[in-house]
């Protein structure tokens, strides 16, 4: 990392801690969505590939930059976010006013006593999408890659630590597992056999486990997916959905749910890959600037 982009990073931390100090809550979250273009050090470099990906599959130049809007809008929210999960106070949560579309369909599965494998996407609220999860009372484990032996980590450790430890501690008696190639059966098992939902995602390229990825069409191309957890969830005869969050303004947030396999009949790990990406093809048409994986389309 550059010098000039380390100086705007601190910036940018500099300036969402500002808006938490000074703002209430709901007008904070709108001021960090206006202003994040003006410190995200990585936003001019990350426009040609998002916007690549967007032309990809819109025609309409408008149509792409409000997209791109979108998505520097809830990348702003998502870093005010971040100031209070630096902390040590949990309460902040409750100023969130989350609407749950689909809870009956996970509270009718958790009561099957299997867990749930609950599948998201790379949109920009990975942790509180988790926590706000647990408004349903019930115990949620989040599958993250360990990058602990990473340069990235090695310079932000304190603070990725302070935020793991935060948002554990809103899992309702679940857990972060943070697993490394090869290595994620056996806590995810754990994680099915104390009736948890576990969140994974499964829409990136990444090389994070060759032998568990197959590509799928996608949006008129192929998109290279991770299906370990899939795999897992089939096996086990896991019941499993797909989900996401979107923040609707101010304070508000919507959380929606989708069914892809009830646990109990013949499914396939191809056959649920496909309904949670027809879930995400659904989400993209009518929001593009919520997925954050435009960058990854040929």
């Amino acid at each position: 990392m550059g010098l000039l982009a380390a100086l705007r990073i601190k910036l940018l931390i500099v300036w969402m801690n500002i808006l938490r100090l000074c703002l209430p809550y709901a007008s904070a979250n709108k001021m960090a969505a206006r202003t994040i273009r003006y410190f995200h050090p990585a936003a001019g470099k990350q426009k040609p590939r998002y916007t690549a990906g967007l032309k990809h599959h819109l025609e309409c130049d408008d149509t792409i930059e409000q997209a791109w809007n979108r998505h520097l809008a809830l990348l702003g929210v998502q870093r005010f976010q971040s100031t209070f999960y630096a902390g040590t106070d949990t309460s902040w949560i409750e100023r969130c006013q989350v609407d749950i579309q689909g809870a009956d369909i996970i509270e009718r599965l958790q009561q099957q006593g299997k867990g749930v494998l609950v599948m998201t996407y790379h949109h920009h609220f990975n942790m509180l999408f988790c926590n706000l999860l647990g408004r349903l009372g019930l115990p949620i484990a989040t599958i993250a890659m360990d990058d602990r032996g990473s340069d990235r980590y090695q310079k932000f450790s304190k603070r990725v630590n302070r935020i793991y430890d935060h948002a554990e501690r809103l899992l309702n008696g679940g857990e972060i597992i943070l697993v490394k190639p090869q290595s994620q059966v056996r806590p995810i098992l754990r994680a099915f056999e104390k009736n948890q939902l576990v969140v994974t995602a499964n829409d990136f390229p990444d090389t994070f486990d060759d032998k568990n990825r197959r590509d799928f069409s996608f949006l008129g191309t192929t998109l290279s997916c991770p299906t370990g957890t899939v795999k897992l969830a089939v096996k086990k005869q896991i019941p499993i959905v797909a989900a996401y969050l979107n923040w609707n303004g101010n304070e508000r947030f919507r959380l929606s749910i989708h069914p892809v396999s009830n646990g109990e009949e013949a499914m396939t790990p191809e056959s649920a890959m496909e309904n949670y990406l027809g879930v995400l093809e659904t989400l993209v048409n009518d929001d593009p600037g919520l997925w954050e994986g435009w960058k990854w389309l040929p």
